[in-house]
This record gives structure tokens, C-alpha cells and sequence, in this order.
């Protein structure tokens, strides 16, 4: 009879999680380098026209972006079929987290730093997969 009833535990344990994972899969489209790049040439645009409100909330959504693309890599890294495929993944995330704490340090004002902010994020798209 436990063993009846540990199997169970299990079997819902297993389904659960398997059904989270995929609502969180399905609740965010993956980011790609065509829509980074749009966002951030949308919010350097903003930022030229002194538009800062506008562009706050672009930075918003290109961090957003951002975070998803870090998400993406560590799942890549978690889900790799072999040593030298987890190793590439670790490499690109290093360098994805690098770019992206280069960027977060400029973003304390937009205006000022506008042309590195611009270089950061296209590099940053540059590591996008």
C-alpha cells in the first residue's frame, strides 16, 4: 500500500512540475537578435528626442529582453548533451552577463551615456541565440 501511494506522490509530482514548465515556456516569446535590436534602436531613438519618459520605459522592456536571453543561456547550459557543448553555453553566458553588467552600470542616465549604452546592448544582442 505505501508503495501504491509513494508511486502517486510521484507520478503528481512529475506532472506538476511538467505543467509549470511549460506555462512558464509558453508565457514569454523568445527574444530574438531582430526585436533586441528594434527595442534598443527604439529607445536610442526616445532618448535623441528627449523623450526620457518613453525611453524608461523601453529600458524596461530591453532589460526584460535582456533577462530573458540570460534565462535562455542557463537553461542551454542545464539542457546540454555533452561537456564541450555545457562549456560553449558557459562561455556565451559569461560573456552575455558581462555585457549585460556593463550596460546595467551605465543605465543610471540614459542621456549622458546614450552611445555606450548603445554599443553595450548591440554587443549584448551580438550574444543572442
Amino acid at each position: 500500500m505505501k508503495k501504491i501511494l509513494l508511486a502517486c506522490f510521484f507520478l503528481s509530482a512529475t506532472c506538476s512540475v511538467t505543467s509549470i514548465q511549460h506555462a512558464t515556456a509558453q508565457s514569454t516569446p523568445p527574444v530574438t537578435l531582430a526585436t533586441f535590436t528594434a527595442r534598443i534602436n527604439l529607445m536610442d531613438t526616445y532618448i535623441g528626442a528627449s523623450n526620457m519618459t518613453a525611453a524608461n520605459a523601453t529600458w524596461t522592456e530591453v532589460h526584460n529582453m535582456m533577462l530573458s536571453v540570460l534565462a535562455v543561456s542557463k537553461q542551454s547550459i542545464y539542457s546540454a548533451t555533452s561537456p564541450a557543448d555545457k562549456d560553449a553555453h558557459v562561455l556565451i553566458l559569461n560573456n552575455q552577463t558581462s555585457a549585460y553588467q556593463e550596460v546595467w552600470a551605465l543605465k543610471t542616465d540614459l542621456a549622458l551615456n546614450r552611445a555606450a549604452i548603445h554599443t553595450k546592448l548591440v554587443a549584448f544582442g551580438a550574444l543572442i541565440y
